[in-house]
């Protein structure tokens, strides 16, 4: 009797390994799976922007006169990956997931349809980390979406960044720089009011000449 308990003891253990075994072997296909499903939406989710690391510059204002926004948006930081070397520049892939769009162009080519996220290789010289706020601004090239980098991705304070409230005027303006020109002080403290000076100089310039 007792030989027979004891084997009975014995298979119940092993039956018991066996589904604990089992359940944790479908908790992580399950949560493999979930992660490539993951991975997978994420993707079909995702705005590809070219980087056009050859122009002179980059960020809110550029161009004598203020070239026009292709698209602008409020986002947070969701990936940085580790910079590689090209054959003529430095790429460093960012993943930004969108929080609202400020305002979005119809392209030729590549436009802004409604993605949750947008990837770059623009952020070799970008000072942020997973979990910044941003505010992004992408230009027109060749009928599609592009960026400069470097000065076109500004880390803000959430919503309520003076910088936010200043982009939003000169959208509304229909990106005239006089609207902004009280700012000026403004982008000055993070080195871009030599970029808005330009901008509001052509302006006030071109404004004369059709007088």
């Amino acid at each position: 009797m007792n030989s027979i308990v004891k084997k009975n003891k014995v298979l119940l253990g092993c039956l018991l390994c066996f589904f604990s075994l089992s359940c944790n072997y479908n908790k992580s296909r399950n949560s493999e799976s979930e992660k490539i499903s993951s991975i997978e939406t994420k993707l079909r989710d995702t705005l590809t922007i070219g980087y056009t690391y050859w122009w002179l510059q980059s960020g809110p204002f550029i161009g004598n006169c203020g070239e026009k926004y292709s698209l602008v948006v409020l986002g947070t930081i969701d990936e940085i990956y580790k910079k590689t070397e090209q054959e003529r520049y430095v790429s460093q892939t960012g993943i930004i997931k969108i929080d609202e769009v400020l305002i979005a162009g119809n392209l030729e080519n590549k436009t802004y349809q409604e993605e949750e996220f947008i990837a770059s290789d623009c952020f070799n010289q970008v000072d942020v980390k997973k979990g910044d706020k941003v505010i992004v601004f992408f230009y027109e090239y060749e009928g599609s979406i592009s960026i400069p980098g470097g000065k076109s991705i500004l880390k803000i304070n959430g919503r309520s960044d003076p910088k936010i409230q200043s982009i939003k005027k000169y959208i509304q303006s229909d990106q005239n720089p006089l609207s902004i020109e009280e700012d000026l002080h403004l982008w000055e403290e993070i080195g871009l009011g030599s970029e808005l000076t330009q901008i509001i100089s052509c302006k006030k310039l071109v404004s004369k000449s059709k007088l």
